[in-house]
């Protein structure tokens, strides 16, 4: 009985981990795993069923021995476990309700395999391996240095134009280049994020890799005034509520329409270097947010080189970019050096330089509140959704944030320019996610059935160890009980004419009730002579059995 128990609480420990190895794995094989998770619930079904049965045994006869029943309700006693029908009857649930119990749970415990089958099913899933993938779009912004008229891959652009005229050769900035212009104005009104290069996967599959990237950011601090040349004197106080202006944003010093400082053009001594950089303008931007109240915000932007890591995936016409580190690292232009071109990476720093111009002219300009129109712009910024501008001017509270990741997406969105000089291919390692079927375990309906089934089996266990005990002995229904149980003289006068097991049994003997106990010794026999002998019987002829009593 607790061995049978204690299988089917294994066996249903087994099925569930078995389930729970099997969850999200790749589908192999989709018949047999089924198969076996059915024949556990199966062999859990079973033991916990010999266990209650064994217990059912037990009170049984303990039952008999309590009282006395017709012969036709012990039969539907005996033959309960063999036969569901005879759990409705009266005389079994109104005089041994405890057995009546066990017999339904006996018969109902096999409904706990039912729900075997619905918690393993087989779903799409996602498979990741390792591998490489080639024509992985990258740029390295140094291959802008050395690059010039007499050099290969003239089919291609740098970031910007260089003015020639030196004696010595050396180029010096002019102007962002077209390409460069061109991709700025792609990537800074997009609205889907930064421009997406060739997706490089296998075809119907999605990828992941990780990139390193230098280029320089922008990073932006508060400040409570504005600074730098500030040609148009803005101040907090011309913001709303006080002032008119919505959004103002300019170059902290004065260049031309190319992004050359005016100094060059201005260059009188002949000690004088042309093309040399001094500094970098910083970017300065203020606005108004109207959330519960105006309130103006100032912010100085400056260029930092940084190194990032960036996460690629590529799911088909989709990709996401994820910064997962950063770097940042000096001034693009520290204050006190200067770039001349003489500088190994004086190209590259040029294009830098062109990139923020852009950046910086898109930005520059103002907004301002008007009673009748809203709002007045002078700028390019409504251009973008980097502010919503339908019915209102609403910029968020964190614009420098907004600013910086934009500036991002723009040297981002140069990995899909293949016109680009500083643009190139690789083949790089990567993890390609494809589509398989796999296991899904809903655990929740196997472990409620099993919960219950094993709960009631240890309830039932309990209840046959305390018939075992009361019987003081093991109990069964096999023919040799029957046989050794049903020897007394009330039974052979009982049986006459109905010795051979005829079926329907008469009336006179279904009707007649019997009880299991000690036979009483009769008044011609001595009582100590004589060892007692427990029987069925009528009930006047037997006692109530002792378990510390020898029978034979």
């Amino acid at each position: 009985m607790c061995a049978f128990a204690l299988l089917g609480f294994f066996g249903a420990l087994g099925h569930h981990f078995y389930y729970e190895r099997l969850h999200g794995q790749e589908v192999q094989d989709s018949q047999w795993p089924s198969r076996f998770g059915i024949a556990l619930s199966f062999f859990v079904k079973t033991s916990l069923v010999l266990s209650v049965e064994t217990a059912y045994k037990q009170q049984v006869w303990l039952t008999v021995k309590r009282r006395d029943f017709k012969v036709s309700t012990l039969d539907t006693l005996f033959s309960a476990c063999s036969n569901p029908l005879n759990i409705f009857d009266k005389q079994l649930v109104s005089g041994a309700s405890i057995a009546s119990l066990l017999a339904v749970l006996l018969w109902c415990l096999p409904l706990c395999a039912i729900a075997s089958p619905s918690t393993l099913t087989i779903q799409d899933g996602d498979k990741i391996r390792s591998t490489t993938c080639d024509n992985v779009s990258m740029i390295d912004f140094a291959r802008e240095n050395k690059w010039g008229l007499d050099s290969d891959d003239q089919e291609r652009a740098g970031m910007s134009y260089w003015d020639t005229g030196r004696e010595d050769g050396l180029y010096t900035y002019a102007t962002p280049s077209s390409e460069l212009q061109r991709i700025f104005k792609l990537s800074i009104l997009s609205v889907t994020g930064p421009l997406k290069p060739p997706n490089p996967c296998p075809s119907t599959k999605s990828c992941t890799y990780s990139m390193d990237l230098s280029f320089p950011v922008y990073q932006c601090e508060r400040r409570r005034q504005f600074g730098g040349s500030n040609p148009s004197a803005y101040g907090r106080s011309q913001f709303a509520p006080n002032g008119s202006l919505l959004y103002a944003s300019y170059s902290s010093i004065d260049e031309n329409d190319g992004g050359r400082p005016l100094t060059w053009d201005n260059i009188t001594s002949s000690t004088q270097e042309p093309g040399v950089f001094t500094e970098i303008p910083s970017l300065w931007i203020g606005w108004v947010t109207d959330a519960g109240g105006y309130q103006p915000h100032i912010v100085e932007c400056l260029l930092h080189n940084a190194t990032s890591v960036y996460e690629v995936t590529f799911s088909g016409d989709d990709m996401t970019v994820n910064q997962t580190t950063v770097v940042l690292g000096p001034l693009l232009l520290p204050n006190g050096s200067v770039k001349a071109p003489s500088d190994d990476n004086y190209q590259q720093f040029s294009g830098y330089h062109a990139a923020g111009y852009l950046f910086r002219t898109f930005l520059s300009g103002n907004i301002t509140s008007d009673p009748v129109e809203v709002y007045v712009d002078a700028t390019e910024l409504l251009q973008s959704d980097l502010v919503i501008h339908t019915d209102a001017l609403h910029i968020p509270d964190n614009f420098e944030t907004v600013i910086e990741n934009r500036f991002k997406d723009v040297f981002l969105s140069m990995l899909s320019d293949t016109q680009l000089h500083s643009q190139f291919d690789l083949t790089t390692s990567c993890s390609i996610t494809e589509s398989v079927l796999v296991w899904h375990y809903e655990p929740f309906w196997l472990a409620l059935s099993y919960i219950v089934a094993v709960s009631l089996t240890a309830a039932a266990v309990v209840v046959g160890a305390y018939g075992f005990h009361r019987n003081g002995r093991s109990m069964n229904t096999s023919f040799s009980n029957f046989m050794t149980t049903t020897r007394s003289p009330d039974l052979d006068k009982l049986a006459e004419g109905h010795c051979l097991g005829q079926w329907p049994m008469c009336k006179r003997i279904a009707d007649a009730k019997l009880r299991f106990g000690e036979l009483l010794v009769s008044s011609n026999q001595d009582d100590d002579d004589t060892t007692p002998h427990a029987a069925f019987a009528f009930p006047s002829s037997v006692q109530e059995i002792k378990s510390d009593k020898n029978y034979a």
